[in-house]
């Protein structure tokens, strides 16, 4: 019988003497038994220290044209970024919860703080949108009974009481009292109504779609971080995580607007609060919106309102762009979370609050059509391992839908819009690739393999081929008019939907990635005593000094500090040589073009004095012509408040600018 051995073996100090003993009984010879026994030892010991597989070794296709790097999950190098994360220690109990729309009084609470039930009054305030910036709260109204409807998404209760204490601290504890925010999902029974009468058409898929998403997680930080969440879904939901899924741009709106309208921020109109006579997010051609008018509820939530994804560059929606519409909620409540405990509102983790409300409204409108979509910042955005705090939860979250059966009809989506930005780990080589490819899963129903093989087998494949949040939003308009497997698309598409194949021989400059965020190219080190890097650098530090100049009586005007790394790629032959095709269908290309100019990109990270900003920046050289371009700069460690001198007046300079009343300080 054949027999391997795991290589986290050990070898065991009796391990010899059991193997001779085992070999001498069926009188094999001495010596044969201590060479088997040293080939065993030998196999334990060469394997025993190798690295534990990565999940993401790439298997791309022989003449794939984009290769994405292998992504080390258990490299050691990485350890030192993550860290456990202790549970948190939020209030014991809330006096009160909701529940199908309804407010209850918690038993458990109201025993455990000795109340007298007969003198608890409850009064509830309704938290109601002004627009996306404030929020108004309504006079008290009384809550009646236990069980009370309470017609609204988001609301602040309080309470009172009088304890049944009877010591000589009741003095102290005699008139207890609550207060807290609240949010569920209240059934829209007039909008409920409308998406009735809405006529069904046959040409889409039988599926509601739901999104979560959680900002600056990368393919690794996702399964390092939520094992729980990572494990149910590939072993229980069949998720279908797409190992090469590229970002097109820096930062969420970058991310999100590409899936949600096709287009990206530079195609669509001007909405920028700094831009005078600049329109509302309402012009956005938003996926919602389609998903609206084909009968579906809707919902759009995220938390930080400080820093909105369309409003803290934007001007915001000027009407409530979703049936529900957690903004509204967060506008009111962020303010309390300052006297909260770490992450905590009341007895629950803050994180919960989201997650509650798109299982409300998964299981409140059950059996009517859905479109949800969720973002959450705070336990990822400024500290990766935070994440961790939200695994259980979010697996139990997946795993009561699953067992309600709602996953039986819905097309799940989690998603992050982008790796790490502002952590450490992004100094690293690996860091700067995790950025350009978070983590990105499909999920479908189990029926959907044996109803749409072909399709099924499409999205298989092209979790290991570059793909992009321009495709997300055809798979989404594929479940509006689906065309599946027969849709005709080909390399010049920029949008694909994964139920087609997206074409091998697609590159970045197919997909409409520029350099700077594409994942795939090889980049090559260049030694610092390059001549080509004093060029690159000057420009980038001329180019960025001119971007403040307007300002210069805030900020201070920078110089290099230090250069920190440089690499340099030039543009695949195949691109240079183009031109034009033998065939009228533009199948069979030629390559005999021979251009004069040879562009080469240089990726530079530096850093900068005073303050020690850090840069990186895609710059182009061709024919002795440098070309900066402001989309290709990132900045890659936290600015916090060096901006302070103009923060308010001009977010376009916050990551340049270093306040000059600050450099005494900083020397």
């Amino acid at each position: 019988m054949a027999f391997t051995l795991h290589p986290k073996m050990r070898l065991h100090p009796t391990l010899l003497f059991k193997c001779f003993v085992f070999l001498k009984r069926r009188r094999v010879y001495l010596l044969t038994a201590i060479l088997l026994c040293c080939v065993v030892a030998a196999y334990v010991l060469s394997n025993s220290e190798r690295p534990i597989p990565s999940y993401f070794t790439s298997t791309s296709e022989i003449n794939q044209e984009c290769v994405h790097p292998d992504l080390f999950q258990y490299d050691s190098a990485l350890d030192k970024f993550y860290h456990k994360v202790e549970p948190l220690k939020c209030r014991e109990h809330d006096w009160v919860y909701t529940r199908g729309g309804r407010l209850f009084y918690n038993q458990t609470a109201l025993k455990s703080l000795d109340l007298d039930q007969e003198t608890l009054r409850c009064n509830y305030y309704v938290l109601s949108r002004k627009d996306d910036f404030s929020t108004d709260v309504s006079e008290e109204k009384p809550i009646y009974r236990d069980g009370q409807v309470i017609p609204v998404d988001f609301f602040k209760v309080r309470c009172t009481a009088k304890t049944n204490t009877k010591h000589i601290f009741s003095i102290f504890l005699r008139n207890p009292s609550y207060s807290n925010y609240h949010a569920h999902v209240s059934k829209k029974n007039g909008e409920v109504k409308d998406i009735d009468n809405v006529k069904s058409t046959a040409t889409g898929l039988p599926l509601n779609v739901m999104i979560v998403g959680f900002d600056s997680v990368s393919q690794v930080a996702w399964q390092r971080n939520l094992p729980l969440t990572y494990r149910f879904m590939k072993e229980t939901l069949g998720s279908v995580v797409l190992r090469s899924y590229n970002i097109v741009g820096d930062g969420t709106p970058q991310a999100l607007i590409p899936i949600l309208t096709g287009r990206n921020e530079v195609e669509l109109p001007d909405v920028l609060r700094r831009h005078e006579g600049a329109k509302t997010v309402d012009v956005y051609p938003m996926i919602w919106k389609d998903f609206k008018k084909a009968g579906y509820m809707t919902l759009w939530a995220e938390d930080k309102p400080i820093i909105g994804t369309f409003q803290y560059r934007m001007n915001g929606f000027l009407q409530q762009p979703t049936d529900h519409y957690m903004r509204t909620f967060y506008l009111g409540a962020s303010g309390q979370f300052g006297k909260e405990r770490h992450m905590c509102l009341g007895n629950k983790a803050r994180h919960i609050v989201p997650l509650d409300y798109i299982h409300d409204f998964n299981t409140m409108y059950r059996d009517k059509k859905r479109f949800s979509f969720v973002f959450y910042n705070e336990a990822s955005h400024d500290d990766l391992n935070d994440l961790q705090l939200v695994d259980s939860d979010l697996m139990h979250l997946l795993r009561s839908l699953y067992d309600a059966g709602v996953m039986n009809n819905t097309l799940l989506i989690t998603m992050s819009d982008h790796g790490s930005r502002y952590s450490n780990i992004r100094s690293t080589s690996q860091g700067l690739l995790e950025e350009r490819m978070p983590f990105v899963a499909i999920t479908l129903p189990s029926w959907f393999a044996d109803v749409y093989p072909e399709e099924w087998k499409n999205l298989n494949i092209n979790s290991h081929r570059l793909t992009t949040p321009y495709d997300l939003n055809a798979v989404l308009h594929d479940v509006l008019d689906f065309k599946g497997a027969k849709a005709k698309y080909s390399v010049q598409n920029r949008s694909i939907s994964l139920f087609s194949e997206v074409p091998i021989e697609r590159t970045c400059a197919d997909a409409d990635i520029e350099p700077h965020w594409c994942a795939c190219l090889a980049w090559e080190p260049v030694e610092l005593n390059d001549p080509a890097v004093n060029i690159v650098t000057a420009a980038l530090i001329s180019f960025i000094n001119s971007l403040i100049s307007d300002e210069y009586e805030k900020c201070s005007e920078l110089s290099l500090k230090e250069i920190l790394s440089v690499t340099k790629i030039k543009p695949n032959k195949k691109l240079l040589s183009f031109s034009g095709s033998q065939d009228r269908d533009g199948r069979v290309p030629e390559f005999h073009n021979k251009p004069k100019t040879i562009a080469t990109d240089y990726r530079i990270t530096i850093e900068t004095q005073p303050g020690g900003a850090r840069f990186e920046a895609t710059i182009t050289i061709a024919d002795e012509t440098v070309k900066v371009i402001e989309e290709n700069i990132s900045r890659i460690n936290k600015y916090g408040n060096t901006s302070h001198c103009i923060y308010a007046r001009r977010d376009d300079l916050r990551k340049y600018c270093f306040c000059r009343d600050l450099v005494d300080n900083n020397e």
